[in-house]
């Protein structure tokens, strides 16, 4: 079933080219003369516009099934404003750079569905408010799960003054969530339950693996050995003697579940 309700308003479609580069090609495959915007150009990304944000409003029928599809798959986000097109791109353009809490300004990846399924739970209705501009709906899929952000009833739009601002809480809502996606996956792809690659990953952090891909590679590691439990207190111990990069560490987790396979107790 098609997640893009009728709608009397205008349904416009973001799309991430460097998560879905073939989007600009099958947008001219089926339609002739697309309505659309490289929103990189004219910032100061302009060279990066092939692999940034593109902006489409389908006209026919097929076109407008086809970037539905786009929605259905992750790769692209529906937006419904009734307000002018040009109108919504220059909205857009003012997301290309936020300022953080923490950390200097960053590039904003505003048309990658993810974002919005992480940040979903920690925005007030003022971060709403930034993030929507003149759209009223905008609604995509992410992790196999529909997110959904509503403009906040009866505030008319106004240009935007500050950058958005990417708050601690923000940051730390992003992480979870992505956590949740990944521990789900692994979880899923090796009949595991989730309550066993969720401490698989607290002992990740217990070992401080600094970067989330270590974290995610030391789980990775226990699940393709056929590991069934958490690590024991003396494994941990092992581990947490260990100096060196990251890299070693992991090279030692795997010797260590591989070598010397002991029998693990499902986890109930």
């Amino acid at each position: 079933m098609s997640l893009i309700a009728a709608s009397p308003e205008p349904v416009f479609f973001l799309v991430d080219l460097a998560l879905y580069p073939r989007a600009h090609q099958q947008m001219f495959e089926v339609e002739d003369t697309p309505t659309y915007q490289l929103l990189y150009l004219q910032t100061p990304y302009r060279q990066h516009a092939q692999q940034g944000p593109l902006l489409t409003q389908p006209s026919t029928p097929r076109a407008q099934a086809t970037a539905a599809q786009w929605v259905e798959q992750g790769v692209a986000i529906a937006i419904h404003a009734d307000r002018p097109f040009t109108l919504l791109v220059d909205h857009l353009r003012s997301l290309t750079r936020i300022r953080r809490q923490k950390g200097p300004p960053a590039l904003f990846r505003y048309a990658d569905p993810r974002l919005y399924a992480g940040l979903e739970s920690a925005l007030s209705r003022d971060d709403i408010t930034r993030l929507m501009g003149p759209a009223r709906q905008m609604y995509g899929v992410a992790g196999g799960n529909a997110w959904s952000l509503e403009s906040p009833s009866g505030q008319p739009y106004a240009p935007p003054g500050d950058d958005f601002m990417l708050t601690v809480a923000h940051e730390q809502a992003m992480q979870t969530w992505r956590e949740g996606v990944f521990l789900q996956q692994l979880a899923s792809e090796y009949a595991l339950p989730v309550s066993c690659t969720a401490t698989w990953l607290l002992q990740m952090k217990e070992l401080a693996l600094e970067t989330e891909y270590a974290r995610w590679e030391g789980c990775r590691i226990l699940a393709d050995s056929g590991h069934q439990s958490p690590l024991s207190p003396q494994q941990m111990d092992r581990l947490q003697d260990h100096a060196g990069p990251w890299q070693h560490m992991l090279s030692c987790l795997h010797e260590l579940v591989t070598a010397s396979p002991s029998v693990d107790k499902e986890m109930s």
